[in-house]
């Protein structure tokens, strides 16, 4: 689930929390019935808690993206690797907008097939190429030079064929 969807809710939390707190106080205190202005005086709290909540967690929101990021590109760059290793250096190939001979099995010279004795090495990404956590894009553009001089309106990744390195294609993130 993105952290957009989940700064409501987890608002809405807090202020039941501070309600709750308020009844729990409420209930040490007066041990009598619960009137009408007990039950403004939780909403208000609820309200306030909510609202003062949200901006906080728009703040702490900003920094998923980011970390997201630089954890899926840590992924894919160690994963390339590890292929560049067991494949005599050879960087996997781009093909379509994706590594292919990441998400599958291959055999030492880098052709695709079922795992087992004949293809032994990897899948290395087998669930596919992480998504762009700003772009929400697996797709993997090829850029000629690195790091990237720009970055395209494709989002996702650059790859540069040649030495195997990987990038997000995004501006302010070229030389990550």
């Amino acid at each position: 689930m993105d952290i957009e969807n989940l700064r409501l809710p987890a608002a809405v939390a807090l202020g039941g929390i501070a309600a709750l707190a308020y009844l729990v106080s409420f209930m040490r205190r007066r041990r009598t019935v619960f009137a009408w202005p007990d039950g403004m005086m939780l909403a208000v709290i609820m309200a306030i808690v909510s609202a003062a909540a949200i901006p906080a967690l728009n703040v702490f929101g900003g920094f998923a993206k980011p970390a997201a990021l630089q954890e899926n590109l840590r992924i894919l760059r160690t994963q390339i690797e590890m292929y560049k290793v067991e494949h005599r250096g050879q960087p996997p190939l781009l093909f379509q907008g994706a590594l292919p001979q990441l998400a599958h099995a291959t055999n030492t010279e880098g052709v695709p097939g079922p795992a087992g004795s004949q293809f032994p090495y990897g899948p290395y990404l087998p669930e596919g190429i992480p998504a762009n956590p700003f772009t929400a894009s697996s797709k993997v553009n090829p850029t000629e030079v690195f790091p990237p001089t720009a970055a395209t309106d494709r989002g996702g990744w650059l790859y540069h064929q040649q030495t195997g390195r990987i990038t997000a294609d995004l501006d302010g993130y070229l030389t990550e």
